[in-house]
């Protein structure tokens, strides 16, 4: 009889403890669950920079939780990579870490891209306690644009044409009716007729 006592003495905590440690761990699952950070970016996804200039769109993430909440106070840092193409931020180092506002937006400032071209992907961290998440934001470093070339070309010899056109009227004491008119494919350069 002492023995079944003790065995049914034994078993209520036991199961007791059980329940306590399921129920525990099926809490902090749904808090977790609940909790559970995400990165969302705003602004720089796919930015094509100049190397050597500051970038023309700042890196900006929302961290948000499970519901797709802002998460206030989470520690988000931006790494960009230590070789090839990359750049430095506002602080002269490849690591910005800022903190998210009550919108969750976290800005890392400006970006400087480095010399050398090509693409490359900034990875971003987000941690609130023991909750973390991460990114990567993918940017491409080029050369400036040489899509101006034939205006300035154009720019320079009409400069040079009206200068000859100026020279060639004081030279000869013509009036403006006299000076030639240059055209290119239908922009005159030189005095009215």
């Amino acid at each position: 009889m002492m023995r079944r006592m003790r065995g049914k003495n034994w078993r209520v905590p036991l199961v007791a403890v059980c329940q306590f440690l399921v129920l525990q761990s099926a809490l902090g699952q749904q808090v977790g669950g609940q909790r559970g950070l995400k990165i969302v970016t705003v602004e720089g996804e796919g930015a094509k920079n100049v190397v050597q200039q500051i970038a023309p769109k700042p890196l900006i993430v929302r961290v948000e939780d499970a519901n797709n909440r802002p998460v206030p106070g989470a520690t988000v840092v931006f790494t960009a990579p230590d070789g090839g193409p990359s750049g430095e931020f506002s602080n002269d180092s490849r690591t910005m870490r800022v903190i998210t506002g009550q919108d969750g937006l976290a800005a890392a400032g400006m970006f400087h891209p480095n010399a050398t071209t090509g693409p490359y992907q900034i990875r971003v961290s987000a941690q609130l306690e023991a909750e973390t998440a991460t990114a990567v934001i993918s940017q491409i470093n080029a050369t400036e644009r040489k899509g101006h070339g034939k205006l300035f070309t154009v720019l320079i010899v009409a400069g040079a044409a009206a200068g000859a056109a100026l020279a060639y009227r004081k030279k000869n004491g013509s009036n403006a009716s006299d000076t030639p008119t240059i055209t290119f494919g239908g922009a005159a350069v030189g005095a009215p007729k």
